[in-house]
């Protein structure tokens, strides 16, 4: 991370009962103490008790955290900002950079010029897919963490190199630490961008940003064969949506499950601390975060979190009107738990919408005149990895 300033003081002096959760100050102030200035590893590593607390409130903080981290502000080496600056993942290993035979991406402070979307909102797994009704303007990024252990540790950037991995006696198993985003992207219209969204002037046009979702990896399983069905934590989920999205408020308050929002003197708190209060952070906020399948681990209620562009798909009737959906059945978790492969047949499982706790019996269809194939039967997990599937090919 780039160290903007230093931190020296707590966090969370803020007024929530820290009491009222089964975590000891002590585990809270290993994480808090100089938050910002750590590493990827240190902070996932330190942090652990904090994302995955049962307190709501406390994930919302973790959140802000996390947000405000990534969002570290560089100086714009491309003139795509009007301020000069621009947040740090703008930087980071797109997906293209990634699943090269050879890739070579070196991390710098060097924003891209352009955008790099990934596949046209027409997402592949196999022989699957899935179209939504509008372009993807989709940018997947990931830290310097992720990348290395995915072309360099463990060789994934391939599919011959990943079934050469499995093969081997091998499981996927991302390093703490590893940071993986999506970035949604809209070009402005002739009116201009919603009023308090970022935008950027990049090669191909000027763009606002509509949000991002993060997931970070707080710890690995103790077996890793647990990972389609354990309701054990191991990455911590959150979506930032701009808060103009039409429809959002009524799709926060309706189907996101597990969101708890920090008053706006909380949140400001955490940019200020973080450096980069006064950009316009401030109109984006998360719409909830996940760290399992089921709320409270009960297996019962589903938890529900997505980004109504993003995960547009997962709504109904009209998947472009987030006002008048009747259904959202987005689970960042479960999603991206069906991200395996079949190191037998050579098969990634296809991509689904699935809400819940999964089980062996779960399966996908890839078409009409194929069988069914079922997550039990022979799939082993790419650590809800679905870059992997969709671009090691």
């Amino acid at each position: 991370m780039t160290k903007l300033n230093t931190i020296s003081k707590s966090l969370f002096g803020l007024s929530i009962a820290i009491a009222s959760t089964a975590c000891s100050a002590s585990n809270y102030d290993q994480c808090e103490h100089d938050w910002f200035n750590k590493s990827d590893q240190q902070f996932a590593a330190d942090c652990t008790t904090m994302a995955f607390d049962d307190d709501l409130r406390v994930r919302e903080q973790f959140a802000w955290m996390v947000f405000t981290r990534i969002n570290q502000l560089i100086k714009d080496g491309h003139g795509v900002s009007k301020s000069n600056l621009v947040p740090q993942w703008m930087a980071w290993a797109t997906d293209d950079d990634t699943f090269k035979t050879f890739p070579t991406f070196k991390f710098t402070e060097t924003n891209r010029a352009d955008i790099t979307e990934v596949t046209s909102k027409k997402v592949l797994a196999g022989e699957v897919s899935m179209t939504d009704p509008d372009s993807a303007n989709e940018e997947v990024t990931r830290n310097v963490v992720g990348y290395k252990y995915l072309t360099e540790t463990a060789k994934l950037n391939t599919k011959v190199g990943v079934l050469t991995y499995l093969k081997t006696g091998n499981q996927v198993d991302m390093p703490v630490g590893s940071i993986e985003l999506k970035a949604s992207w809209l070009k402005v219209p002739p009116g201009g961008a919603p009023k308090g969204a970022l935008t950027f002037k990049f090669e191909s046009g000027e763009y606002w940003w509509r949000g991002v979702h993060i997931m970070i990896k707080m710890r690995s399983l103790k077996n890793n064969d647990d990972l389609f069905y354990s309701e054990e934590p191991s990455w911590f989920w959150t979506t930032f949506e701009f808060n103009g999205n039409p429809g959002l408020e009524y799709v926060r308050d309706k189907f996101v499950t597990q969101r708890e929002p920090l008053s706006e003197k909380q949140r400001d708190k955490i940019l200020k601390q973080g450096g980069i209060s006064n950009f316009g952070f401030e109109h984006y906020s998360p719409n909830g975060t996940q760290i399992r399948y089921t709320v409270n681990a009960e297996g019962n209620v589903p938890v529900i979190l997505g980004h109504t562009d993003m995960e547009d798909f997962a709504g109904a009737p009209n998947t472009a009107q987030p006002s008048y959906w009747a259904s959202f059945n987005s689970s960042c978790h479960t999603c991206h738990a069906t991200a395996a492969i079949n190191p037998e047949t050579e098969t990634y499982f296809p991509f689904s919408v699935p809400v819940g706790k999964l089980t062996p019996q779960y399966y996908a269809q890839p078409s009409a005149d194929k069988p069914n194939l079922y997550l039990g039967d022979g799939f082993m997990p790419l650590d809800f990895m679905w870059p992997i599937a969709f671009h090691a090919k």
